[in-house]
């Protein structure tokens, strides 16, 4: 596809086209197929790029990468975090990746395929609980029940804003040691019979 666009060509002061084609691109050691945009000078044949569009260029290359492997999109990452309420160092922690990994991948870089499952994981909010649960001892009582609670009502919001129906966290035994506290799969209570739903609660 070409277009010749409302900017004179660098070189000759005459026209410039836009082309956009198939291309090809080893990343990573694998050969990966995208959308190359570049300039054509019309009176010279010279093709150029411009950083506009190499930058276009390789977001369609990462973007091509993600899609091959499942890896979220850093937008996607962003929005995750934003709707558990956790910052990017804790998420970090969470995950068990190094410090500030994650505040990297929301601003672009592009994980290896096994990191991008365990983010890709970590989208669903069950996934993520129990990846909090297992990093319980780095964050205080205080914490850990906040980013727990904010976890819980993505998972059933109606559920967990309903009286009588709340989800039960960490932070309603404050009187108990973390070591003491365990995890049992309770049944959440419905007036349907159809409904057949489930949440950690902590118990002694």
């Amino acid at each position: 596809m070409k277009q010749v666009i409302d900017k004179p060509s660098p070189i000759t002061g005459g026209l410039l086209e836009l082309h956009t084609e198939p291309a090809t691109v080893t990343y990573r050691g694998e050969t990966i197929s995208y959308d190359k945009s570049f300039y054509h000078c019309v009176d010279t044949g010279l093709e150029f790029a411009d950083d506009e569009l190499e930058q276009k260029n390789l977001k369609n290359i990462y973007d091509t990468y993600r899609r091959l492997h499942g890896i979220p999109s850093a937008e996607d990452l962003k929005k995750m975090r934003e709707r558990y309420g956790i910052p990017s160092s804790a998420m970090s922690i969470i995950l068990g990746l190094g410090e500030n990994q994650f505040g990297l991948y929301e601003e672009g870089t592009v994980p290896v395929p096994s990191v991008g499952r365990l983010l890709a994981l970590a989208m669903e909010p069950a996934n993520m609980r129990d990846m909090l649960l297992v990093a319980r001892s780095s964050f205080s009582d205080k914490q850990y029940a906040k980013y727990y609670s904010a976890i819980a009502a993505s998972m059933h919001p109606a559920i967990y804003e309903t009286e009588g129906m709340r989800l039960m966290d960490y932070s309603s035994y404050p009187s108990f040691p973390s070591a003491n506290i365990v995890l049992k799969k309770r049944a959440l209570p419905s007036r349907r019979s159809s409904y057949n739903d489930y949440c950690y609660a902590p118990v002694y």
